[in-house]
C-alpha cells in the first residue's frame, strides 16, 4: 500500500471511493505521461478502493452503464491513461459477469472478484486479421481427455497485458470451426506465456502499455465462455466499451476546458477586444461540444440499462455512432480550448501551468482506436435492417 491510500474502502461511499482514486490518478498523471509508464499508483488505488469489480450483491453484482461512464469520465479528467484502462477493463470483466451461464471455473473467478479485484486485459486483436472475427487462433485440446487447451496467438495490440491479472482471449473453440466462429476464453495471467513483446511507444495514452507480441495460453476448456464472441461483443463488449471510451475522451475535453476557462478570465483587460471576442466564442463552442457529447453519453448509457442485458441492433448502431461522435467532438473541444489559451498551451507541463500537451496527445487516440471506416462499415450493414424511430414512442 502506498501513502496515497489512507482510507479503508469499507468506511467510504462509492462516490468517496471514486474521488479518492481520482485524486491518486491526478497526482501521478504528469509523470505517467512523461515516463510513458503504467499508472501503477492509480490502478493500485482502484484495486484498494474496490473499483475494478463491484460487490456481488444478489441481483446487483454488476456495474451499471451510467456508473461505468461516470468513473471513466472522472478518471479521464485526471489521467486519461487510467481512464482508458478502466474503460477497457470494464468491457472485459462485464463480458464475463454478464454471461447467461457460467462454468464452475468462470463462476469461481466471479465469486472471488470482489476480494481479488482483478485487472482483465483484452487479447482480441490478431496480427494479419482485419478484425477479431477473422482470427486464425484456435483452442488445441490435449489428447488425454483432461480438457486442457493451448492457444497460440500473435496479438497485435493488448493494452496493459503485462500488468493484468487475467485476460480474455479470442479464438475458435476448435480447429474445425469456421474462422468467423470465435469464442472468448478467460485466462489467468500465470497461464500466459508472452514473448517477442513490442513496447508501447506512442504520442499519447502512454500509460496504457498497449504493446503486442506472441502469446501462448495454457488453460482448460472450462474457461471458454458460454456465448460466442459475436454475441457477447454485440451485447456487452462494444456498447460498454464505446460508452467508457467516450466518457474518458469527454473527461479529457473537460480538463482542457477548465484550464481554458481560467486562462480567458486572466486575459480580461489585457487582450485586444476583438481577440477576446474570438476567444470567448471558441470557449463557447468548446462548451457546446462537451454538453452535446455528455448528453449523448447519458442517453445511451440509460438506454443500455433499459435493455436489461438483451441484444439490440439499435444499441449497437447507437454506440457505434457515439464512438464516432465522441472522437470528433472531444478533439474539436480540446483544440478550441488550446486556441483560447494560446502559446502557453503549446508548452510542456514543466514549462507551463496551462499546458495542454498531454490532453492533445491523449485525445488523438480517439481517432485511431479501432478503424473509423470499419465502424462505419459495420453500422452500414446494420442500417440495412428494419428500424423503428424512437421519436414515435410517445404516441405508442
Amino acid at each position: 500500500m502506498t501513502d496515497d491510500l489512507l482510507d479503508s474502502p469499507d468506511a467510504l461511499t462509492l462516490r468517496e471511493r471514486v474521488s479518492a482514486a481520482v485524486e491518486v490518478a491526478r497526482a501521478h498523471a504528469v509523470d505517467v505521461d512523461a515516463d510513458g509508464r503504467f499508472p501503477a499508483e492509480a490502478i493500485a488505488a482502484l484495486k484498494w478502493y474496490r473499483l475494478l469489480a463491484p460487490q456481488p450483491v444478489p441481483g446487483q453484482g454488476l456495474w451499471t452503464a451510467p456508473q461505468i461512464v461516470a468513473v471513466a469520465h472522472a478518471l479521464g479528467q485526471a489521467c486519461a491513461s487510467t481512464g482508458m484502462i478502466w474503460a477497457m477493463h470494464q468491457g472485459q470483466i462485464q463480458a464475463v459477469a454478464r454471461q447467461p451461464k457460467a462454468s464452475p471455473a468462470v463462476q469461481e473467478f466471479l465469486d472471488s472478484a470482489w476480494d481479488a479485484q482483478p485487472l482483465v486485459a483484452s487479447l482480441m486483436s490478431e496480427t494479419g486479421a482485419a478484425s477479431p472475427r477473422e482470427g486464425r487462433a484456435h483452442c488445441r485440446e490435449k489428447a488425454d481427455g483432461s480438457g486442457a487447451i493451448t492457444i497460440d496467438k500473435n496479438v497485435s495490440v493488448s493494452s496493459y497485458l503485462q500488468h493484468a491479472d487475467a485476460g480474455l482471449v479470442v479464438a475458435r473453440r476448435s480447429a474445425d470451426d469456421a474462422v468467423t466462429e470465435q469464442a472468448l476464453v478467460l485466462v489467468r495471467r500465470d497461464e500466459l506465456i508472452v514473448s517477442q513483446w513490442r513496447e508501447w511507444k506512442a504520442l499519447g495514452m502512454r500509460g496504457t502499455g498497449s504493446g503486442g507480441g506472441r502469446v501462448q495460453a495454457r488453460t482448460h476448456r472450462d474457461r471458454i465462455l458460454e456465448e460466442s464472441f459475436g454475441e457477447v461483443s454485440a451485447r456487452v463488449i462494444m456498447p460498454l466499451s464505446n460508452l467508457g471510451w467516450a466518457a474518458c475522451w469527454l473527461g479529457i475535453a473537460e480538463s482542457a476546458f477548465v484550464i481554458a476557462q481560467d486562462a480567458l478570465r486572466r486575459q480580461q483587460g489585457r487582450t485586444a477586444p476583438d481577440v477576446l471576442t474570438a476567444k470567448t466564442m471558441r470557449l463557447g463552442r468548446a462548451s457546446d461540444s462537451i454538453d452535446e457529447l455528455a448528453e449523448q453519453v447519458r442517453s445511451i448509457a440509460a438506454g443500455y440499462e433499459q435493455l436489461q442485458g438483451a441484444a439490440s441492433d439499435a444499441m449497437v448502431r447507437r454506440s457505434n455512432a457515439l464512438r464516432l461522435t465522441a472522437a470528433a467532438r472531444a478533439n474539436e473541444s480540446v483544440l478550441d480550448s488550446f486556441q483560447v489559451i494560446g502559446v502557453d498551451a503549446y508548452r510542456e507541463p514543466s514549462a507551463s501551468k496551462r499546458s495542454l500537451s498531454r490532453q492533445i496527445r491523449d485525445v488523438l487516440s480517439a481517432r485511431v482506436m479501432i478503424s473509423e471506416d470499419r465502424i462505419r462499415l459495420g453500422s452500414g450493414g446494420l442500417a440495412q435492417l428494419p428500424r423503428k424511430s424512437s421519436l414515435q414512442e410517445a404516441i405508442g
